[in-house]
Formats: structure tokens, C-alpha cells, sequence
């Protein structure tokens, strides 16, 4: 009996000691990107974050927000092409991709203002506003709260009313234990369970080498230690935020298209027909044989959407 309590004291010890090494290590940017060899991109400072941006073409405004996780580079298609007739702008949210998170809580308000930032410091004159996922949730709290009224907005597969948090993004986002928790995945299973989770959200097997190729390059950004903790905050919080902002939709006075599957599977469909009707001056696009990320499984049919309405303005 004794051998067994020495025993159980140990391995407790030895868990305990882990768990401490592995909470200190989170607190550290072991493991995250924040310089970025692209010559493309560029680094803008807005207040105590540094924040990643790409920008080409000239002529009427785009600004593309990402998901969560993403960055940047989930747009490339999109920025190449529509760059021959436009300025368009890209920039990695706070704690994903390149950009810092020192004083990020989170929240689509604090992705709505830096993203009004940029406008204003890039000198964006009354861009449209395009979003996918959480991206486009950060575009639907811009409609609801922004003054200015001659944007225009593009979402693509977005929750707007609510979300369910699983168990790992609880974990994940735990107090003290979290950052930990990210740490450790980013070195360990981050990648694997990544690839799983964004495969699960695509629909057409004749893309597959296209999404093998889409996910390869983006394994090593994805599973930083800042992004697995980041993705995983934001959609714990996300419920909050958007019942906070749910009950303002019928006060959107601004142009807004909706994109999303017609297989609402692994889809945010509901909330966009929803919306929809919520939103008087708005738009509702069905993109068959296609999954959650729209503007890569149909990239050619999202690029005329955006064309067909940057054209009419």
C-alpha cells in the first residue's frame, strides 16, 4: 500500500510539474509567426498591435475579414483576381495569422473597430465590407453600429444569431489552463485535428487536391499556440455577441448580399435566410455543390457576385 501511495504521489507530482512547465510555456510566443517573409504583405501598427495587411490593384475599395482560424491567405484567389480592376485589402485579424493579440478580449467589437481603424488609416473610401464566418459576423456588427451608411455588404456563410462551443473550445479557453492547453496542441495534435475539422466543412470531392493544397498551406499557420487560444476564445464568446447584437438587425439600413450553400449541412444556411429577412435592402445568393468555405470550392461564381455589384455601384 504504501509502494502505491509513493507511486501515486509521484506520477501526481510529475503531472502536476507538467501542467505548471506547460502554463508557463503558454504565456511565452514560443511557436507563434509575427514576421512574415511575403514582400506583398506589410505591417501596419494600430494602437499596442501589430497588425499584418496585404493590398493591391487601384480603383473602388474592397476589404475582405476572415474566419476563424484564418488569415490573409484565405483570400489569395480572390485578391489576385479582383486587384486587375479594384484596390483590395486583406489583413490578418488580431491573434491569427501574423498579427499580435497584446490586447485583444475576443469579441467582434474588437475585430468591428480595428477593422474600421484600417479603413480609416489605409484611407479606404467607403469600402465593401466582404466577410467569411466569423468574418462576416464582424461585418454584421459593422452594419449595426457603423454611422456610415454608403458601404456595402457581402457575407459568405456567416453565424448571425447563435453558436454552440464544443468541449475542446471550452478547454481551450479555460482561465490560467488555456493558453497551456493551446501550447501544447500547437506542438502535438494542432495540425491533425485542424486538417479534420476544415475537411469536414468542404462539400465537392472533384476540389480535393485543391483542398488538400489550401490546407497544407495554411497547417503551419493555423496550429501557432496564439491562433489555437484565439479561435478558441472567439467562439466561446460568440454566443454573448451575437444575441447582443441580434435584436439591431431590423435597424440595418445598409445594402446587404448573403451567400451560403443550398445544402444547409455544415452550413450557417438558416442564419442567412434568417437574416435576410430581417434586413430590407438585402440580397440572398444559394451556391449549390459547395460546402462552408464558399469562396475557395466556388471561387469563379463568388468573383462574379463581387464584380456584378462593385460594377453597379
Amino acid at each position: 500500500m504504501k509502494n502505491i501511495k509513493k507511486a501515486l504521489k509521484y506520477i501526481f507530482s510529475i503531472i502536476g510539474f507538467l501542467l505548471l512547465f506547460s502554463i508557463l510555456l503558454g504565456q511565452t510566443d514560443i511557436g507563434n509567426f509575427y514576421q512574415d517573409e511575403n514582400g506583398e504583405n506589410s505591417f501596419i501598427s494600430i494602437g499596442n498591435e501589430k497588425i499584418r495587411f496585404i493590398q493591391k490593384g487601384s480603383g473602388k475599395d474592397i476589404l475582405f475579414i476572415h474566419g476563424t482560424p484564418g488569415s490573409i491567405e484565405d483570400w489569395t484567389i480572390m485578391i489576385d483576381k479582383l486587384a486587375k480592376d479594384f484596390r483590395v485589402t486583406a489583413f490578418d485579424r488580431l491573434g491569427h495569422g501574423f498579427s499580435s493579440s497584446n490586447e485583444y478580449t475576443y469579441h467582434l467589437k474588437d475585430n468591428a473597430e480595428l477593422a474600421e481603424q484600417l479603413i480609416k488609416e489605409l484611407k479606404l473610401e467607403s469600402p465593401m465590407i466582404i466577410g467569411h464566418s466569423y468574418g462576416g459576423s464582424v461585418a454584421a456588427y459593422m452594419a449595426v453600429h457603423s454611422e456610415m451608411k454608403n458601404r456595402e455588404y457581402l457575407i459568405i456563410d456567416s453565424p448571425f444569431y447563435k453558436v454552440e462551443p464544443n468541449i475542446t473550445n471550452r478547454l481551450v479557453s479555460a482561465p490560467i489552463l488555456g493558453k497551456g492547453i493551446a501550447f501544447i496542441s500547437a506542438f502535438t495534435i494542432g495540425k491533425h485535428e485542424m486538417k479534420k475539422g476544415v475537411l469536414s466543412m468542404f462539400k465537392s470531392p472533384e476540389n480535393e487536391k485543391n483542398i488538400d493544397f489550401y490546407i497544407e498551406e495554411r497547417q503551419n499557420i493555423w496550429s501557432q499556440p496564439k491562433v489555437i487560444y484565439s479561435n478558441a476564445k472567439e467562439i466561446v464568446n460568440l454566443p454573448e455577441d451575437l444575441k447582443a447584437i441580434s435584436g439591431k438587425y431590423k435597424n440595418i439600413d445598409v445594402e446587404m448580399t448573403f451567400i451560403t450553400a443550398e445544402n444547409a449541412k455544415s452550413t450557417f444556411r438558416k442564419d442567412a435566410e434568417n437574416l435576410h429577412s430581417e434586413v430590407q435592402n438585402s440580397k440572398l445568393i444559394l451556391i449549390s455543390n459547395t460546402g462552408h468555405y464558399i469562396q475557395l470550392e466556388q471561387s469563379g461564381k463568388v468573383l462574379k457576385i463581387i464584380n456584378d455589384k462593385m460594377e453597379d455601384e
